[in-house]
């Protein structure tokens, strides 16, 4: 029951990372876009820009209480690995989170200012970019296989050596392209609840082209994935071509709904780009975070030895 609830929170967590990773961006585009001058539908598009910028704020709240709840949940490996960083890294992460949060906020209130909003949108994205996927790597590592790192306290400099090991560097960019499908396709599916009314529509060109920025993203991750396979343990491998049935479920129904993705966000990109197809690329999108989330949890525990109570001694001269 607890496993399966971590991993329920695994999913909440990366897809509202996801967007406030990524949402930024989606929305300084679009404001761009609202301030051309003869620009369709700007007010819709101004609306939409905000409603992303608000979307990426809740995303990063829920995200940062989602992570802070599975870090303090009961699991004996996870607090062995919380004890191996010193205090200032949480006073520190806590600072990053503030300060992309900062960014963001005032991304929704320069409605007129879009080169600095730009400016504002990236320094938010390249943050959280840079600082969490492979923090929360490391710590989940290190949670199933504490022999995974050998330095006993992880300071800066021992975690950067972590954070260049293949195993890492290859979560990370999927994470990075992960943000980037879901939050252009949040972008989108915002847009179009910002429709007031039957006069309003979202233009076809800006449809295309944030479907066709996230099945750009969708599409690159294939080869990651490949990567972040080749790079995992033998054990690790072993569990997702079969000696694990959940882990080989969880990516075969990964890999399965992620082609139901790039199929929906293909037909936007070509044009067709009615409300019951976003909806439809969302919801396929939340299925893909949840199979490959169960697929990391249940990997990175293949071969990993459970600890084994010491047994008591007999005194064999009574």
């Amino acid at each position: 029951m607890l496993e399966t609830a971590t991993t329920l929170l695994l999913a909440v967590h990366l897809l509202a990372m996801n967007v406030a990773s990524a949402g930024p961006l989606a929305g300084a585009w679009l404001r761009r876009l609202s301030l051309r001058d003869g620009a369709a539908n700007s007010d819709l598009l101004e609306r939409g820009a905000r409603a992303t910028f608000r979307g990426s704020l809740l995303g990063l709240a829920i995200g940062a209480l989602v992570g802070g709840a599975m870090l303090l949940a009961p699991s004996a490996g996870m607090r062995a690995a919380l004890r191996r960083f010193p205090a200032d890294a949480y006073w520190f992460a806590g600072a990053e989170i503030l300060f992309s949060a900062a960014c963001i906020f005032g991304c929704r209130k320069l409605s007129r200012r879009p080169k600095l909003t730009w400016l504002l949108a990236i320094v938010a994205a390249t943050n959280l970019l840079y600082h969490f996927p492979p923090l929360m790597a490391v710590l989940g590592e290190l949670a199933a296989d504490p022999h995974w790192a050998d330095d006993e306290t992880l300071h800066r400099k021992a975690l950067i050596r972590l954070w260049i090991r293949p195993e890492v560097m290859s979560l990370w960019a999927h994470f990075a392209l992960a943000s980037m499908a879901v939050g252009f396709t949040a972008a989108l599916a915002v847009c179009h609840r910002a429709v007031r009314n039957e006069a309003e529509q979202v233009d076809d060109r800006t449809a295309r082209r944030l479907a066709g920025w996230a099945l750009g993203a969708t599409i690159l991750q294939i080869p990651v994935g490949i990567w972040l396979l080749l790079a995992s343990d033998e054990a690790a491998q072993q569990s997702m071509m079969g000696e694990s049935w959940l882990a080989t479920i969880g990516l075969a129904g990964g890999v399965w709904v992620a082609l139901g993705v790039m199929q929906s966000l293909a037909t936007i990109a070509w044009g067709d780009s009615d409300r019951r197809q976003v909806n439809r690329a969302c919801i396929l999108l939340a299925l893909t975070v949840l199979f490959m989330s169960v697929t990391l949890r249940v990997s990175r525990r293949a071969g990993v030895e459970p600890p084994v109570a010491d047994k008591p001694t007999v005194d064999v001269a009574q």
